[in-house]
This record gives structure tokens, sequence and C-alpha cells, in this order.
């Protein structure tokens, strides 16, 4: 199995807060792709919330930041709808929520996977004008790494 080192980011900000996703390594690129649809990575999630904050690393798939890519352009187009990313082994769920006038409500749970319950609910707003750059971030990480099933 090949092992990628990668570097990319994406991030949610909005109002002084800001979840980030950085890809440290990605696994089996290109040829072996993720039961979750893409390729595994090694990242850190960062999370900073009102004064909370949680950095962790988590095993997300390339396949499932391509699902919240789509999701999240979609709605950004149509100013409605709900952008789900969500982290197959459930330590990660957050919401993009649009409402009126462009505004983005960001919420979700983060969790360490072990025998403790420690959990960070967060929640902040955004609107339309940080969107605009995560989409781009997105792009270049689902244009690298493919759709569900990887790169062609």
């Amino acid at each position: 199995m090949v092992n990628f080192i990668a570097m990319e980011e994406f991030t949610l900000n909005g109002n002084g807060s800001y979840l980030k996703i950085e890809i440290v390594e990605v696994y089996g690129f290109p040829k072996t792709t993720s039961h979750s649809g893409g390729y595994d990575t090694k990242s850190i999630v960062e999370i900073y919330s009102d004064g909370f904050k949680v950095s962790s690393i988590i095993s997300i798939s390339t396949g499932e930041i391509f699902e919240f890519y789509n999701s999240l352009k979609q709605a950004n187009q149509f100013l409605t709808g709900v952008a789900y990313l969500y982290h197959l082994e459930g330590n990660l769920e957050c919401n993009a929520t649009y409402g009126n006038d462009g505004h983005v409500s960001i919420n979700g749970v983060f969790s360490k996977q072990n025998m403790l319950a420690n959990q960070l609910k967060f929640e902040f707003e955004s609107d339309q004008s940080y969107i605009q750059s995560t989409l781009i971030e997105l792009e270049i990480i689902t244009n690298k790494y493919g759709e569900l099933k990887g790169i062609k």
C-alpha cells in the first residue's frame, strides 16, 4: 500500500470560530480505495468555537470529504438546504444549514473514540462570503483525489 504525504486542508470559518481539517497522509493513493469512498486519510481536525478548542487526529476519507463538498456546493448555489460532513467512524458530525439571506449555521459534535465520554458540541454562524473560500479548498482536494471511487 502506498502512503502519500498530502498537507491539504479546508476550513469552515465564521464569526471568530472555525472547523479545519488538514489532510496529513493519504493511504493507498492512487490504487487502493476506502470502504467509505475515496481514500483513507490521517487528518488533523481543529475546532474553535466560543472559547472552546479541540485538536485531534481523525481518519476521514476523501470520499466523505467529496460528499460534503457536493452538498455544500449545492446548498450554497441555491441558498437553502443542509450540507452534512459525516465521518463514518462517528467521532465528527457537522452540519452547515442555510437560512435567510445567505446566513449559514454551522453546528456539530466531536468526540474522541475512547473509554471516556468527552464531547465538544459546537455551533457558530457563518455566511456565503466565508463559504466561497471553503468551496475552493474542497474543490482542490476533490479534483486531486476524485469521487467516491477515487481517481479514474
